[in-house]
């Protein structure tokens, strides 16, 4: 007969011990921590594990352990005392029977209350540490660190709370709740991805209520050679905003079908509608341009005519790339020079460093042509004809032989090049930056196509007052202006050639700042009749009838005459500021004001994307790439709603 196995029940007494050691008090059967108000189950090794996993490093000392301990038990007693008194007002005279009832239900109430307000404590508590990682894994986010960086920072912030917290009362529940905030890399994940989803979910709400947007984009390559298209979307509603929509991988090619493919389905997934596209800003590249690009893809799709623009910043560096130049074959010398100072051999880099530093030069390199960095090529320029006698000394005792730099003429195209590509990258300069607004650009432009006409100028007199390398040459020996006249020349006609689309649309921008003195005539109307401005000229010459309107953009460009950036905020003001009558002029404003005028933005996130997704974190997902980078947005994640919908976890 089969004998029947006893089951050993695991129910043991509370040991007196565990006060003084741990810091726990017996209640309901169970074993309370009196430092934090968890309970665990009578048994020797569930206590002392709560006890150095929670509280092991929180005290310096054994003497220190012992008095937090005692404080924590007479804490923890004095709110228990109500219990303990239950039983002495029964044995109290009959006469006062009534009383010791009262007194009874009293200390009951209060024992309950003392008890609810421990459990709603530790609530809080654990809540405030969700919460917590919640902020912790968006700043790691927004500056690219690794997921497993949580782990490293919590390490940190406990070192140094033993010092930071010192003397001060709760300094064991503060450095408890650090310990209960969970930063392991797989919740900051979910974290991340939880705050992408709801700054995506903000966007599109503000998409989605907006009459009218604008879009730039851009088509890289990621680190892992991932095709990825960069959306981002400008709109407004009380401010500017310029979002990224999306920074979707390109399924298959990267021809213009595909690249409309993946654009298309994004907005068709979000449930936002294309048509309400005013403007589209591309790079400029052979898909995106042309009967057959994107940009008249995309308007066939729509099904209205769109604004079709071409960043201002690439047109730029298309002019001051000028091939077939005489002067390119000057910066082909100098990447050869520089290539063999610096990238030839680690010891002839060294060498040419230590011969700068022992000639008391003012710089001790010389950086590397990068054909990508479009400012590379003037500082490449300007180091190099700083640096131009000691290189000649250098390659002299390198045997070196690069007759170019003793040729006259050579060295005359090699000073002014490295002049006006300076004046070209300042104006490069001027056209970097979020929030500028197509006025901002177009102006810029004008400008800087005034001063070609001034820079001819002061080459053909030979006054060189705004060429300060090719005037210190001047006063050593003549210089041959020919060839800087043809190059000048050409330069100009490049500026002529490019910007059509800036050109056309020049005086249409100024309707932003100028409807007091607009021309009807002047409006491209096609590209607005889509948005219903039937009464769009009705309202413009009411509006130029009324001295009380027109004074306000009167003021405006004081304004923004006094002001360097955040034009669009003004110019945004003023208009929301109108009444509702002057409906079609706002209609048209905020249109003009939601367009693209460079893919700066686009470019900016990819260079962002090489520091998230860099050589040590190859294997980050797409998905998660993407929303780490969503999270440099001007919308903030709803951090406290997130964290209300967790339940309070322990660190892990």
């Amino acid at each position: 007969m089969a004998t029947v196995k006893k089951v050993k029940l695991d129910v043991r007494p509370f040991q007196s011990s565990w006060t003084n050691d741990f810091g726990f008090i017996q209640q309901n059967g169970r074993a309370v921590c009196a430092l934090c108000r968890e309970d665990v189950v009578c048994r020797t090794s569930s206590v002392k594990r709560h006890f150095e996993t929670k509280h092991g490093k929180t005290f310096k000392d054994s003497a220190d352990k012992a008095e937090a301990i005692q404080k924590a038990v007479s804490r923890y007693e004095k709110q228990s005392n109500a219990f303990e008194n239950q039983g002495t007002s029964k044995n109290k005279a009959t006469g006062g029977q009534s009383n010791a009832f009262e007194n009874q239900m009293t200390s009951k109430n209060k024992a309950t209350e003392a008890q609810s307000t421990a459990f709603e404590n530790q609530r809080t508590s654990k809540n405030n540490a969700t919460e917590a990682s919640y902020k912790l894994a968006l700043c790691i986010a927004k500056h690219g660190k690794p997921f497993t960086d949580g782990s490293f920072i919590k390490a940190a912030f406990l070192e140094c709370s033993e010092v930071l917290f010192d003397g001060m009362s709760d300094k064991h529940m503060i450095i408890s709740r650090i310990k209960d905030m969970p930063v392991s890399a797989r919740t900051l994940e979910r974290r991340i991805s939880e705050m992408a989803d709801n700054v995506n979910a903000q966007q599109t709400a503000a998409l989605t209520t907006t009459p009218v947007f604008s879009v730039a984009l851009v088509e890289s390559v990621d680190i892992n050679d991932i095709p990825r298209l960069a959306v981002f979307a400008r709109y407004s509603d009380t401010e500017m905003h310029e979002e990224l929509c999306c920074l979707k991988p390109v399924c298959g090619t990267t021809k213009v079908e595909d690249i409309l493919k993946t654009f298309t389905e994004h907005f068709e997934d979000r449930g936002l509608d294309i048509r309400k596209i005013f403007a589209v800003t591309t790079d400029g590249a052979s898909a995106a341009v042309g009967n057959k690009g994107f940009t008249k893809m995309v308007e066939d799709k729509i099904g209205h005519p769109i604004l079709k623009l071409h960043c201002i910043r690439h047109q730029e560096n298309l002019c001051a790339k000028i091939s077939g130049c005489d002067l390119s074959k000057v910066m082909t010398t100098v990447t050869k020079v520089v290539n063999f100072l610096l990238a030839n051999s680690s010891l002839t880099d060294r060498q040419f460093q230590a011969f700068l530093e022992e000639v008391d030069s003012a710089y001790k390199d010389t950086p590397l042509h990068s054909s990508v960095r479009w400012l590379s090529c003037g500082k490449v320029l300007e180091r190099f004809v700083e640096c131009f006698d000691e290189i000649k000394i250098f390659l002299s005792e390198k045997d070196q032989d690069y007759p170019e730099l003793e040729d006259r003429d050579w060295i005359v195209k090699l000073v002014f090049l490295s002049d006006i590509t300076k004046h070209l990258n300042d104006f490069n300069l001027l056209l970097q930056g979020a929030g500028k607004t197509v006025i901002d650009l177009y102006d810029t432009w004008k400008a800087i196509v005034a001063k070609l006409t001034i820079y001819s100028t002061d080459i053909k007199t030979g006054s060189f007052h705004y060429f300060k390398n090719l005037k210190n040459l001047s006063a050593i020996h003549p210089v041959n202006t020919t060839d800087l006249q043809v190059y000048m020349k050409q330069l100009k006609s490049e500026f002529s050639d490019r910007f059509q689309d800036f050109q056309h649309m020049g005086p249409v921008f100024s309707f932003l700042i100028r409807p007091d003195t607009f021309k009807y005539g002047e409006l491209d109307i096609p590209l607005f009749e889509w948005m219903e401005i039937d009464e769009l000229e009705m309202q413009l010459i009411d509006f130029q009838a009324s001295s009380l309107w027109s004074a306000k953009f009167k003021d405006l460009r004081e304004i923004l005459e006094t002001s360097r950036n955040n034009h669009a905020a003004s110019i945004l003001s003023s208009w929301t500021s109108l009444p509702d009558k002057f409906n079609c002029m706002k209609k048209v404003a905020f249109a003009l004001l939601s367009a693209f005028g460079s893919t700066y933005q686009c470019e900016q996130i990819f260079s962002h994307m090489k520091h998230t997704l860099n050589p040590h974190r190859s294997r980050l997902t797409v998905d998660h790439s993407e929303g780490c980078v969503k999270l440099v947005s001007r919308y903030s994640p709803e951090i406290k709603n997130l964290a209300k919908g967790k339940q309070g976890q322990g660190s892990h």
